[in-house]
């Protein structure tokens, strides 16, 4: 890390679309505002929550309680200040990220430069997804003390507006995007289906593994086999993995994960529900890129339609992973065209 740069999560909105505080739910079995929070202790020098307390940072309120994001920047800043008795820029994440990481936190706090960096995604800057520069939180305390609410009117004209593309290549879109409705949730953060037997995603958030034995286990079903690849610190030639960046084209990837299944069944009839999520983007050592879950009413079913489709899943779906390990970076060793199902 160069330069100190605070971090600031906001948990105070209202939420009145999703229906309840964004801040309390889970992904991955996580509350979203300790997931950001986690993602900005790792990569800033000093990092506090504005909100009631729901993260594991340390936090202060704005006054009063609900009066605003401005409102919320400049309480978080000036008990940043106050903590520290300096002035340094500060990465601000709104609570609803669900697929925030560390490494959007340090791109944001390491882009160069001392201007803000706030990202563009659909034409919209997102300054609730930025970093602020000191003079812009400084400018950001003056208009609120002059009654001014809107956040859009902070940035001065050195402000780095980072467009889509560039947020794509640097550390993907995915990360980037907020949450807003149970629908954008869904999209970014996978949950159950609310009917059918087939439950098929991808996702920029962890996987919901639990999730998705619980959700394959049924009354009529003795066997329930599920299957987790996670990344591992070596591949073919190269020790020290450190990182791997998954790639898929959307549509056709979930069209053959949907293919996939649709065999299992014509080879093995008797199954009942599977699962088949994928992660997309950034994964470190350990955590989980692909689990498939088979429930049946007798485990050679379950076991063998299950092995099937992690191999078809591996062989046939347009996705690609990009190495980063001790000494370079490529895409991974042992690729093979894609075939047909």
């Amino acid at each position: 890390m160069g330069e100190p740069v605070y971090g600031m999560v906001l948990t105070g909105g209202s939420s009145r679309r999703m229906g309840r505080d964004k801040a309390t739910l889970e992904v991955g079995g996580v509350p979203l505002a300790r997931r950001v929070a986690d993602a900005l202790g790792t990569a800033t020098s000093l990092a506090i929550e504005v909100g009631p307390g729901t993260s594991d940072l340390p936090n202060v309120t704005e006054e009063p309680p609900g009066s605003g994001p401005l409102a919320a920047v400049v309480a978080g800043w000036e008990e940043l200040v106050r903590r520290t008795g300096e002035k340094q820029p500060a990465v601000v994440l709104s609570c609803d990220l669900p697929a925030v990481t560390p490494r959007l936190v340090a791109w944001l706090a390491g882009r160069p430069g001392g201007a803000s960096v706030v990202p563009v995604l659909d034409g919209v800057p997102q300054p609730l997804c930025a970093r602020w520069a000191v003079a812009d939180l400084e400018r950001a305390r003056a208009q609120l003390a002059a009654g001014e609410r809107s956040l859009q009117l902070v940035f001065g004209p050195g402000t780095e507006f980072v467009t889509e593309d560039d947020v794509e290549e640097a550390v993907g879109l995915r990360l980037a995007r907020d949450v807003d409705t149970p629908g954008d949730l869904a999209r970014l953060a996978l949950a159950p289906p609310q009917e059918g037997e087939d439950w098929i995603g991808l996702a920029g958030t962890p996987l919901p593994a639990e999730a998705a034995v619980t959700w394959a286990t049924r009354p009529d079903c003795g066997a329930v086999v599920a299957f987790a690849g996670t990344v591992r610190d070596h591949a073919e030639g190269r020790d020290g993995v450190e990182e791997l960046v998954y790639e898929a084209y959307e549509a056709p990837a979930l069209a053959r994960m949907s293919a996939v299944v649709d065999e299992a069944r014509a080879r093995w009839p008797a199954i009942a529900r599977v699962a088949v999520l994928h992660r997309v983007g950034s994964l470190a050592v350990g955590e989980t890129a692909v689990v498939v879950v088979v429930s049946a009413p007798h485990r050679h079913d379950a076991f063998a339609a299950g092995g099937y489709v992690i191999d078809a899943v591996k062989e046939t779906v347009p996705i690609w992973k990009y190495e980063r390990w001790r000494g370079g970076e490529d895409w991974g060793t042992g690729a093979h065209p894609v075939r047909s199902v």
